[in-house]
């Protein structure tokens, strides 16, 4: 499969061009190494992601990929304060 393929880099994920989500949280992660600074978490780049393609999902509206975001976002709160934050996955 080629990562042309519709299946595996489908048209919502590329609706900002070269400004698409991977491509942002790359760029991110390159400025915050610079900076000394660990990379965003795999739920903040997650987070972002959804936030990006809100509502261009086909089949898909806006409030589910922002419900998403916020999900991806609480997972962090949690690693971060597991004691302040409850855990949105429900596994500890």
């Amino acid at each position: 499969m080629k990562s042309t393929d519709e299946s595996v880099n489908p048209q919502h994920y590329a609706s900002f061009g070269r400004w698409a989500a991977i491509y942002i949280i790359r760029v991110w992660n390159q400025v915050r190494m610079m900076q000394g600074v660990e990379p965003v978490s795999f739920n903040v780049g997650n987070a972002l992601k959804y936030i990006q393609r809100a509502g261009l999902k086909p089949g898909q509206d806006e409030e589910r990929d922002i419900a998403k975001a916020i999900w991806y976002l609480e997972n962090r709160l949690h690693e971060l304060n597991p004691e302040q934050y409850p855990d949105p996955a429900g596994i500890d």
